[in-house]
């Protein structure tokens, strides 16, 4: 390979889904990758490699972050880009690749991903997005799917817009057999800028993605914080105000117009309220298997895939609820340094 390099953990299991979340800012409306990263970055990981920074990256345009400390410069912290190997809530193992999006060689960048794809067996690819668009907060979060596979409601039209990188695998991918959806939410105009990220924004395109087959995602901070965000939005609705003028025509004409070919909304379900012996179950395999790591559980899986009565767990860790990067935080999750790594498995070799 190019730019990857594998750390000592990494061994060639398969993995059959990878999410792909690399996060320009300027152009993630609502702050929607960076919120769905948050929430991803509480599961339970492996680091199995990080591409090298310097060939990769603009240090002008992405400045590295200095610690000063009593006088000295204690670290330099630059862009990175990150593959772990993430357990999600129902203990099912994806790939994770989190971190900046680079500035430079894209496409041997982008040759370096279907070597990662080819050599742990990944079948289907998620990658989020976000557009700024006239629809009010105060209806369900919708979003349009594109993929390189058959897909039934899709958007007719031709149109050319500016592509992230994820756009441009995705080319690429399709070309060689790979299955990538790309999740593209939007957000309201209102809350594509500024201090607030478009939670509902982030949380549908979580479901959407479990919806469609891939990891299940961590939700439930993420809804009491949508909850607290549209409570804030209602507040700031005064009578007569320009904001409450404007949300009332959005409103009138998402009412009056048919969803469009294309844009997807969750539909809601009732959720199945589990029984105190299910419970009693769930937590005596919690509990017998919580020191695994998501390499551990990947490893001994001929062990439990197709044993409903013993299903792979997973060890939930507490993870950060913001959007920076803590280096210090024993709580880091994928796209930082892990508190440690088993030393299980042999590492790949890159193709050189």
């Amino acid at each position: 390979m190019h730019y990857m390099r594998f750390s000592e953990a990494a061994a060639q299991i398969e993995v059959p889904c990878m999410i792909m979340n690399l996060i320009d800012p300027l152009v993630d409306a609502g702050d929607t990758a960076q919120t769905a990263h948050a929430s991803i970055s509480s599961l339970d990981f492996v680091e199995m490699g990080k591409f090298d920074s310097d060939p990769l990256f603009d240090y002008r345009a992405q400045r590295p972050i200095i610690t000063y400390h009593d006088g000295r410069i204690e670290d330099v912290a630059v862009p990175e880009i990150r593959l772990s190997l993430v357990t999600d809530v129902l203990g099912n193992n994806f790939l994770y690749l989190s971190g900046q999006e680079p500035d430079f060689r894209w496409g041997t960048l982008a040759e370096d991903l279907l070597q990662i794809a080819e050599y742990f067996g990944v079948k289907r690819i998620f990658t989020l997005a976000a557009m700024p668009a006239p629809v009010p907060h105060t209806r369900p979060a919708d979003m349009l799917l594109r993929t390189t596979t058959e897909l039934e409601n899709v958007m007719l039209g031709k149109v050319e817009h500016y592509g992230a990188l994820a756009d441009y695998f995705e080319f690429f991918a399709g070309k060689a057999g790979i299955d990538v959806t790309n999740i593209r939410v939007r957000v309201p105009l209102y809350l594509a800028v500024g201090e607030n990220p478009f939670i509902s924004g982030a949380l549908a395109a979580m479901k959407m993605i479990a919806t469609l087959g891939g990891p299940t995602l961590p939700l439930g901070d993420l809804e009491q914080l949508e909850d607290q965000q549209n409570l804030a939005l209602t507040q700031m609705i005064e009578a007569g105000s320009e904001f409450e003028i404007l949300l009332k025509n959005l409103e009138e004409e998402y009412d009056r117009t048919p969803l469009k070919a294309g844009l997807v909304k969750n539909i809601d379900t009732e959720t199945d309220i589990p029984t105190s012996e299910e419970i009693g179950k769930a937590a005596e395999l919690f509990l017998s298997m919580r020191d695994g790591s998501p390499l551990d559980r990947a490893q001994r899986k001929e062990k439990t895939l197709g044993d409903p009565e013993h299903p792979r767990s997973y060890r939930p860790r507490r993870g950060r609820h913001h959007y920076s990067e803590d280096r210090n935080s024993s709580t880091s999750g994928p796209g930082t340094e892990p508190d440690t790594a088993p030393e299980t498995g042999e590492a790949p070799q890159p193709n050189e």
